[in-house]
Order: C-alpha cells, then structure tokens, then sequence
C-alpha cells in the first residue's frame, strides 16, 4: 500500500529527472510558500527585477529621451512579440507586444470582422463558456459592425460552421475546466466555409503547444503575466498569420502603428507588418519586465515545459487517486494529460474554506464559485515535491 512517505519519496525521484528542473532558480520565490497560480499570475523572475532596474536607473534616469533612439525602446514591442512567437510557433515578425488582452482582442476581431464581413456574413460566432471579458468585447464588436451574435461552445462548434458566419472566436484552453480544445481540427473545419478564426492563448501560451502557424490560425491573442511570467498587468500580444497581414486593417491607429512613426503625417499610413497592430507609445517599464522574462522561458524547449506540466497534473492525479479518492472530492478536469491545460479543477462541497486553509499553510491555490479549488502547475518553477506537499495537506483538511 502506497503511503504519503512513498509518494513523497518518488516525487524526489522525478525532481531529479526534471528536464526543466534549473528553472527555478530563476525566480524569486517567497520563502516558505508554494505557488499554484501561475495560471493567473507568474512569479517574479530575477531577470525581470534587473531589466526594470536598468531602465530605472540607466536608460530612463541617464538616458533620458535620447534611450527611444539610442537604445531599444523604439523596437520593444517587435522584439517582446518575436519572443512570444517563440513560445507560441509563430514567425518572426508575426507578434507584437501591447496593450492589454481586451483591448487587443477588441483590435483583432474588429480587424477580422472588416475583412470578412458581407451582406451574407452576418454572424460573429463566439466561445460560449469562454473568459467573460472575451465575450463582452466579442458583442461589443458584433453590434459595432452590425454583426449577428451567437454564442455555441467550443466541441458545437463545427456543427454550427456555416457560409453565414464572418467571424468566430474562442479560448484555446477553458479558464475553468482547462479543457484543451483541438485548435487544429475547429480551425480546419471554419476555413472549409471561410470563416476567420480568432484565438485566445492566454491560459495556453507556456503550459501547452499553441502551434499557431502549423496550426494554420488566422489571429490570436494572449497576456503576458500568466505562464509568460511578465508581471501584473504584463502586455498583451497580437498574432496575425502572414499570409493575412497585408489586409489587415485595425481599429485604433496610432502612431506606432503608422510606417513612419516620426514623419508625422497627416493621414495614416499602417506599417508594412504587425507593427500595424500597434497603436500608442509603448509601456516600457512593463514591456522590459515581460522581455526578460520571455528571456528565461525561452531557455527552455517548449516540448519540455509542455512534459513537465502535464507530468505535474498526473502526479496530483495519482495523488487524489491514492488519497483523496471515495470522499467528497472530485475532479472537474480531464484526467488525460494531452487533453488538459495546465490547471486542475478540484472539486470539493467546501472549497472555499479549504481554499483559504491552504494559502494560510503557504499553499496558494484559488476559489472559483461554487465549488473549485483551482490548482495550476506551471513548469518552471513547481517541484513534484511541491505537488506532493499539497496532496498530503489536503488529506489533513478533507
């Protein structure tokens, strides 16, 4: 019979195979607690601290306005967006870095429902159980382009695909199941009726492969401050397939999206590229931040950190199995690795309570109404022993 000693002896053994094992020593980890919300905010990385740092002190303190053309504050957001494609399988040149994810999701759909709209495409089809915010701002497009709104969830989806739809939009992993959707199949099965499709990573980039050129994604946005690691309130990223770009029209320009930021025209010029989805001066204290931190993820292969994660959530799944397993505890996500994003769904009649015990025994997890403890396991810097630390306190509270 397997005990909590056993499971926390092999949880040692898989530690010490951990591909991505150094990462943590990228970050500055609180002592004593254990973090289980990178899917809602990363931790701070070393890296991030000394980026801000040298901005404070140098580039903004000595720099001065010289640093936007002496430095690299003029290209920031371009090469913030490359490193981000690196996590995402996009181009270089295909991302860039900016604003926040309502806002670029707002630019991104009304930039897709322009080029695909007509007298027989009157529909905006959007992710029914998707992130609240998505919605609003996917309605909001809708009535501002005098678009149809329906809503179906994601697996209804390619049943409902007809040559009547503009325009859908979706989360590639659920925010509260963190059910991995088959990005590949609904995006194939959209284009067979010409339909844009609008993709939101934020709760996948870092966790889960996003694939999105292979993928053949048309748009997609995302956050920097989940799995990315850049910091409250991080910058968004806009993705625009190559092959579309060039059409590509968005609703706020301004004049970091115009070819020539500094010739001051009267009339608007977009540039050539994505930089086209760019619209006011860029936050570089938060830009620079959110840069190094991509710095560190990019260290590693994505294949990698997709492995650790999924081998984490088994671990806790082996966990709840052996321990947790017969009582009032359930689970609320897929028990297939490859199917599943990089939280788990614990589902218990007093989650919150326990939810509250555990951050107050340094374990921080988060309460969703009205019955989820949500447990994320983000790769670069959570241990097997941090999973088999939560496992045993959570059949102390049961």
């Amino acid at each position: 019979m397997t005990t909590l000693d056993d499971f926390t002896r092999r949880a040692a053994h898989l530690d010490a195979a951990n591909p991505v094992a150094s990462a943590r020593h990228q970050f500055d980890l609180p002592e004593g607690e254990v973090y289980f919300l990178g899917n809602s905010l990363g931790p701070l990385t070393h890296a991030a601290r000394a980026a801000v740092t040298r901005v404070l002190d140098d580039e903004w303190r000595n720099g001065l306005v010289r640093t936007w053309h002496d430095g690299d504050w003029l290209d920031l957001a371009a090469s913030t967006g490359d490193l981000v494609g690196r996590v995402i399988g996009a181009p270089a040149g295909s991302v860039v870095a900016g604003d926040s994810t309502s806002v670029a999701l707002f630019k991104v759909l009304a930039a897709a429902a322009r080029i695909n709209q007509s007298p027989g495409r009157r529909v905006l089809l959007c992710d029914s159980r998707n992130f609240p915010t998505d919605r609003y701002v996917a309605r909001s497009v809708a009535e501002l382009h005098g678009l149809d709104f329906v809503e179906a969830e994601v697996t209804d989806m390619p049943a409902r695909f007809a040559d009547d739809i503009a325009v859908m939009t979706a989360s590639m992993i659920d925010y509260r199941s963190a059910d991995l959707h088959d990005v590949r199949a609904i995006t194939a099965a959209a284009h067979e009726h010409c339909i844009i499709t609008v993709w939101d990573l934020a709760h996948a980039a870092g966790a889960v492969k996003c694939d999105v050129l292979a993928n053949d994604i048309d748009f997609a946005v995302g956050c920097g401050y989940k799995y990315l690691n850049g910091g409250p309130g991080a910058p968004a990223y806009m993705y625009a397939a190559p092959r579309i770009i060039g059409s590509v029209h968005q609703p706020i320009p301004g004049w970091f999206g115009h070819a020539e930021p500094f010739g001051f025209e009267d009339t608007y010029r977009p540039a050539a590229g994505i930089t086209r989805f760019s619209s006011g001066t860029t936050h570089v204290l938060s830009m620079k931040a959110m840069h190094a931190a991509l710095g560190v993820i990019n260290m590693y292969p994505i294949d990698d950190l997709r492995t650790t994660c999924i081998g984490l959530g088994d671990f806790f799944i082996e966990g709840f199995d052996t321990f947790l397993g017969g009582g009032n505890f359930s689970l609320g996500s897929r028990r297939e690795g490859s199917q599943r994003g990089g939280h788990i769904a614990l589902l218990h009649p007093d989650a919150e309570r326990m939810s509250k015990e555990l951050i107050a025994r340094g374990l921080i997890v988060d309460f969703r109404p009205p019955n989820v403890i949500r447990v994320a396991f983000s790769p670069l810097f959570l241990r097997y022993a941090d999973v088999a630390r939560l496992v045993g306190e959570l059949t102390v509270l049961k």
